[in-house]
């Protein structure tokens, strides 16, 4: 209200032509008491032995109720049931309540209905004030009692006159003080704005929240476009919970430039009152996120870490920044989903890619070591902003304004934690840091704004400066406005009743909200009061105080600045056929193998995005291992026990025999895993996988056994390098098995989803693995069936196509009905029919990938669920056209 007022006085002097003039003297009552008791002081006229030694600000003042209260509960049995934070907030509540409304403490015990919390409350309250007073301190609201107390006193000359601006409701502490005054001969006049023009108020009814926001930003947009030097305040009764979707309406329509960082603190044509807790802004999070990291001393999720990596504002953010996100990607592919900071500046200065990283984290490290476990919040005060310079903090570029400013605050609430000195005593660097960070979320921090906007976007309580040309008002639903009573929980309910306090109940919130609308309709000369018909599947009802007021209807709705962009608002967008990529050029490699020609059979797209370009998701780090390394580890397993063994060995084995292979080919497959490992896994982690692997390894030999025709194992892992149709294919073949007449068996281990085999008839094969391995890789050699093998708890089974019947178990021929339902006879008459069509299909695949072909193109999008490039495809947006283009061509079939 003040700055408002200050802004009104600016312009009415702007307007008379003055070039300089002195400041209007504009304050909240608590700043004008405090400047004329310091005032008093200087002089003498207070003696600075009277004075109490310290004023409690919230923040200290809700510590030292916790204090009191862990300290009452440090005996009961269910203290940790308590909520102390929250219990600490209620009493400073109840006990500024009790201050401010003169409610003396017995009344509380004879009001009716006094509960056990109420006794509590008063034991609590004691205690203190026992402490403040043996401290010599006072909360700020008595504080506020003893400046009125001395000001009736002082001979201090006063003003003649003060006016009162934005008082809606005088509460019994502030009448002690405006009787004071008057007392003393000041004159006292309650200010108000009355607009030249009566006002007419309407209201509308939108259909939700988000038809609210449109509304009124295209209403105070085209207020400004018809005259811009209109004054225009919006009104949101929860301003802190949709200012950012105000801001970014606004900026849609009136600032679109603002899209561009370099834009992002340009002046604006509106200004919010309430700003953002300072540790919403970017660079004051980073600095929390730091302290947080290395104060903890303990583990930390990679998906906490992984943010603060990218973020800016620490060590080489912008010389690094590429090497962080590679970093980044090594992170989760290599360690696991827990990490703890030792471990990620081991990492970092292995991966040698992060050098001023890795640096900056090591010194951190050396700084933490060399930290008492405890010490007193003045002595970490400056140990902070030391241990935050070794981190590189606030980064290589130059700050902003904006991220000036607040840094600037951010270092004054550091300094100012040497307040707490006799409120904590000597704390954990861990205690700090979090009181740090409750500081900085109770800090609402709004940068200074820069010339006069017209626009005012206010809370429901707060006051303009002078009668504005056009008013909106927003959220006005029963539910929000008069808001929900709310009283103190440890004060009897009928007490706050009967006396009137702030919230008590439906009256009293009645009253005040009647006070602040008969305000609004005395700030602007046109008014509009919306609300919402519902949220959500709930239907919502309009508040009373403007439920006489006449409807408007069909208001124009504000658009994004993307739907600004949208054919419908009169945007023509070229279109261009971008399904053809670059063709590969002589010798240029594509990696992915038989990866990349699956990809490209499902869709091109996919196959050019991820394997051509090389766009890939970043892993998801788990604990211990994934189910991709669980895999990994069971093809180890198998690969070591079938070295040197073949059909004959293993049926001539026991169980016992049997069971020991495997276990030997575990240990070793454990070994070779763990000792490539960038940590090594756990002697009991180690135990329990061996055990899983043995369990899991010696079923699927059982299935082994019953195989009819005897088999050799040929090779494992068998490494194959393929050139097809000009495309560099490296691939590995799970196994190869030799039967009798040298005829060969393929086998694809698998110990996840059930592979499906049915596409291998169709023109664009999307598991072609197999395939590839038995028409290409294998070219020369004669091979019988190929199958996949899956190798999973109770699901052991072979699946595929053999050559003829009783090669493995349950893999049936090519004649067989089951077979040819998927294997038609016309098409695939036998076995080397099947063959060829592989290899042509299979070539065509990678003649498109040669050729450049990458549409987006599919037959299923449950094809694409393990599509790793899928935000790229920009599937809804082209579901989107699809949709457009049928309604155009419906709408013409309609009108011909």
């Amino acid at each position: 209200m003040a700055h408002n007022i200050q802004l009104v006085n600016t312009r009415e002097m702007v307007a008379q032509g003055q070039q300089q003039w002195s400041p209007l003297q504009t304050y909240t009552l608590k700043q004008w008491l405090e400047s004329q008791i310091q005032t008093a002081i200087l002089l003498g006229e207070i003696p600075a032995a009277n004075v109490p030694s310290r004023t409690l600000d919230a923040m200290e003042e809700r510590l030292l109720w916790e204090r009191v209260i862990e300290e009452s509960l440090a005996n009961d049995v269910m203290k940790d049931l308590f909520d102390s934070s929250g219990l600490a907030s209620a009493a400073a509540e109840a006990n500024a309540l009790m201050q401010v409304w003169n409610i003396p403490p017995a009344s509380l015990l004879v009001a009716t209905q006094t509960t056990e919390e109420t006794k509590q409350f008063l034991q609590w309250r004691r205690a203190f004030q026992k402490a403040c007073s043996q401290a010599g301190w006072l909360e700020s609201v008595r504080y506020f009692d003893w400046q009125i107390e001395r000001l009736a006193k002082l001979e201090l000359a006063l003003p003649s006159t003060i006016d009162l601006a934005g008082f809606d409701r005088i509460d019994p502490q502030q009448q002690r003080l405006l009787d004071v005054l008057m007392a003393r001969g000041v004159q006292v006049n309650i200010w108000q704005i009355k607009p030249e023009i009566t006002p007419n108020p309407v209201q509308c009814k939108l259909d939700n929240r988000d038809a609210e926001y449109r509304a009124a930003v295209a209403w105070a947009v085209n207020a400004l476009h018809d005259n811009p030097q209109a004054r225009l305040a919006i009104v949101v009764p929860e301003l802190a919970v949709l200012r950012e979707r105000l801001a970014s309406l606004l900026d849609d329509y009136l600032h679109p430039v603002s899209i561009e960082a370099s834009h992002a603190e340009m002046p604006r044509l509106y200004d919010f009152s309430l700003g953002q807790p300072l540790s919403k802004q970017p660079v004051i999070a980073v600095a929390l996120n730091l302290l947080r990291l290395c104060a903890g001393r303990h583990d930390v999720a990679q998906e906490q870490f992984s943010p603060l990596l990218l973020q800016r504002f620490w060590s080489a953010d912008i010389s690094e920044a590429n090497a962080r996100a590679k970093f980044d990607a090594l992170l989760r592919h290599k360690l696991p989903q827990t990490i703890n900071l030792r471990r990620i500046i081991h990492f970092a200065e292995q991966a040698k890619i992060v050098p001023e990283l890795a640096l900056c984290l090591r010194s951190a490290s050396t700084f933490l070591d060399q930290l008492p476990l405890r010490n007193f919040p003045s002595v970490w005060s400056s140990l902070l902003l030391q241990f935050l310079k070794t981190l590189g903090w606030p980064g290589e570029r130059g700050l902003s304004s904006h991220e000036f400013q607040s840094q600037q605050k951010f270092l004054e609430l550091v300094e100012g934690l040497s307040r707490l000195d006799a409120l904590l005593g000597k704390v954990t660097l861990a205690t700090i840091v979090q009181w740090l960070a409750q500081r900085c979320v109770d800090e609402i921090f709004q940068p200074r704004s820069m010339g006069d906007p017209p626009l005012q976007i206010l809370g429901m309580l707060e006051a303009v400066g002078s009668a504005l040309d056009g008013l909106w008002v927003m959220g006005m639903n029963d539910h929000i406005w008069p808001p929900q009573p709310r009283p103190n929980p440890l004060l009897p309910a009928a007490l706050q009743r009967s006396i009137g306090t702030p919230n008590a109940d439906s009256q009293v919130q009645s009253e005040f909200a009647q006070a602040i609308h008969q305000r609004l309709l005395h700030s602007a000369s046109q008014i509009v009061f919306s609300w919402s018909e519902k949220e959500a599947d709930r239907m919502l009802r309009t508040s009373p105080l403007i439920a006489a007021l006449p409807l408007i209807t069909d208001l124009p709705l504000a658009s994004t600045l993307a739907e600004q962009y949208l054919p419908e608002q009169g945007f023509e967008p070229d279109a261009i056929d971008d399904h053809i990529a670059p063709a590969l050029t002589a010798g240029e490699y594509v990696h992915g193998g038989t990866g990349l020609l699956k990809a490209q059979a499902i869709c091109p797209a996919w196959a050019y995005y991820q394997y051509r370009l090389g766009a890939r998701k970043l892993e998801s780090p788990v604990d211990g291992l994934d189910s991709a390394t669980r895999g990994n580890l069971v093809h180890m397993v198998l690969q070591q026990f079938w070295q040197g063994r073949d059909s004959v060995v293993l049926q001539e084995m026991s169980v016992e025999q049997r069971l020991y292979a495997v276990d030997m080919a575990a240990t070793a497959a454990l070994t070779q895993f763990n000792q490539e490992r960038d940590q090594a896994l756990s002697a009991a982690f180690i135990a329990l996988e061996q055990q899983r692997l043995v369990k899991l390894v010696d079923a699927w030999l059982m299935l082994e056994l019953t195989r009819l025709a005897p088999f050799s194992v040929a090779a494992c892992e068998k490494k194959v390098e393929l050139d097809i149709e000009g495309i560099a294919i490296r691939l590995f073949i799970d196994r190869i098995d030799a039967l009798e007449d040298g005829r060969l068996v393929i086998i694809d281990y698998k110990t996840g989803a059930k592979p499906d085999y049915k596409n291998w008839a169709e023109s664009r094969i999307t598991e072609p693995q197999l395939p590839i391995y038995a028409a290409l890789a294998l070219l020369g050699d004669e091979v019988a069936a190929v199958c996949f093998s899956r190798v999973k708890s109770e699901e052991h089974a072979f699946s595929g196509i053999a050559a003829e019947a009783e090669i493995l178990p349950k893999v049936n021929d090519i004649t067989h009905k089951v077979i040819r339902n998927i294997f038609d006879e016309a098409s695939f008459p036998d076995w080397p029919a099947v063959l060829e069509h592989w290899r042509t299909s299979i070539r065509a695949i990678a003649s498109e990938i040669k050729v450049g072909e990458a549409a987006v193109r599919f037959n299923d999008e449950e094809d694409l669920k393990y599509c790793e490039v899928l935000p790229l495809l920009r599937l809804p947006e082209r579901e989107l056209q699809f949709e457009r283009a049928n309604a155009l061509l419906t709408d013409g079939t309609t009108n011909a």
